[in-house]
């Protein structure tokens, strides 16, 4: 698993602990569902979870000239 994987797996174990305590303070699973679907999304426009690898353009090696 890469640690792209493993930061994004956290960042929706962090939702989902955080959606579970208000909705069961709430008593209300469309609290729970409301809840971790807004969290989510948040996180995804925010980047801190990433849906595809973006890979970084190679830097242009520098010839050096003898």
């Amino acid at each position: 698993m890469s640690a792209r994987h493993k930061l994004n797996q956290a960042c929706v174990n962090g939702a989902l602990l955080l959606a579970g305590l208000v909705g069961a303070c709430a008593e209300s699973w469309t609290v729970f569902l409301t809840l971790l679907v807004i969290l989510v999304g948040l996180s995804i426009h925010a980047g801190d979870i990433r849906t595809s690898s973006t890979r970084r353009p190679e830097k242009q090696r520098r010839r050096r000239d003898n």
